[in-house]
């Protein structure tokens, strides 16, 4: 079992470890909510100092720790802001990258560096959005490189609602159902506490989570959309109902595995093993043979995340990974809210 499933058992099991274990954690909980309550506060009464870029910020978060849909929906808004005729970059932290500072991961749809240098999911973006991608620990210099470079009109800030260091002009944040009952780390996955959505300029509720009140509310769904092969560098499509009836391993090194695991199961393919691995996990020439010999009982499927970092391994060549996207209700409404945003 990965850590984050084991935090997610200790969040919402209900066996009595668990409740124990919960209940253990909520005076941790009560300190961590007053540090973030403390730190909001600095930003909000101007003691800390957010620093802006010469280009409009729009941020792409959650509330909470693990997978909501972030990355798919900041690639969403920065391609639909794009075909509005805006000068658009992505900017993120690449979580474990390995280059330090500032790093240009992709520009035209193509990734410049490697996952390792650059961080899975940019990488996986640079590769899908025709504008620029840059990656740095500090969002400002991330920003300010982009701008520099690009000479870019707007900025999407991917998983930055929490990273107030980088003023920005306009939240959109993301609520699925895994609030964990309401409650902040450690005794719940929460990041911050719900009356934070006071700074969202607008949310986006993915499937059939309860709308949050008091907020400007959309609905929005992640939906697979093809089948992708990494070959020589070069990504090529297929259909998804190439899955259907056929067996299938499913690998998976993202926070909600099951999700995954039950996309698969729902494009038809039948799930004869699932090898999970940690978040953003770096994937060793052991692992490597480990998923290889797995494929003896059927197709290997990963996330496109995954594949960014497992195409480079012999042996894994066929790999093949579903692609997903962003579908947004009232989407241009959503649009153009954003953009008047300045």
């Amino acid at each position: 079992m990965t850590l984050e499933a084991l935090a997610r058992h200790a969040w919402t099991g209900q066996t009595p470890g668990a409740r124990a274990l919960r209940l253990a954690l909520v005076p941790a909980s009560a300190a961590y909510r007053a540090a973030v309550g403390l730190r909001n506060g600095l930003y909000d009464h101007g003691w800390l100092a957010a620093r802006r870029v010469p280009a409009r910020v729009l941020s792409v978060g959650n509330l909470t720790v693990g997978g909501t849909g972030k990355t798919p929906a900041a690639l969403w808004l920065a391609e639909r802001l794009a075909a509005r005729g805006h000068r658009v970059g992505i900017v993120a932290r690449g979580y474990r990258k390995r280059r330090p500072g500032p790093v240009v991961v992709g520009v035209d749809g193509r990734a410049l560096v490697s996952a390792e240098d650059g961080g899975d999911e940019a990488v996986m973006l640079a590769r899908r959005f025709a504008g620029p991608v840059v990656t740095g620990e500090r969002r400002h210099e991330a920003a300010s490189l982009a701008c520099a470079r690009f000479a870019l009109d707007t900025i999407v800030l991917d998983d930055g609602f929490q990273h107030r260091a980088l003023a920005r002009d306009a939240d959109l944040v993301l609520v699925a159902d895994d609030a964990a009952a309401g409650r902040c780390l450690p005794a719940g996955s929460l990041r911050e506490p719900p009356a934070a959505l006071r700074r969202a300029r607008a949310v986006l509720v993915l499937g059939d989570a309860a709308a949050p009140p008091g907020v400007v509310m959309f609905r929005a769904r992640v939906v697979p959309v093809a089948a992708v092969r990494s070959r020589d560098g070069v990504l090529e499509t297929e259909p998804l109902d190439g899955l259907a009836g056929r067996d299938v391993v499913a690998v998976a090194g993202i926070a909600r595995p099951e999700r995954f695991v039950d996309v698969v199961a729902r494009l038809g393919g039948r799930v004869r093993d699932v090898l999970r691995f940690p978040d953003h996990h770096a994937y060793t020439a052991a692992d490597a043979a480990r998923i290889a010999e797995a494929a003896r009982l059927g197709l290997v499927v990963t996330t496109e995340k995954d594949l960014v970092k497992l195409e480079r391994f012999p042996g894994l060549e066929a790999l093949l990974a579903v692609r997903v996207e962003l579908e947004v209700d009232r989407e241009d409404a959503l649009l153009d809210l954003l953009e008047r945003a300045a």
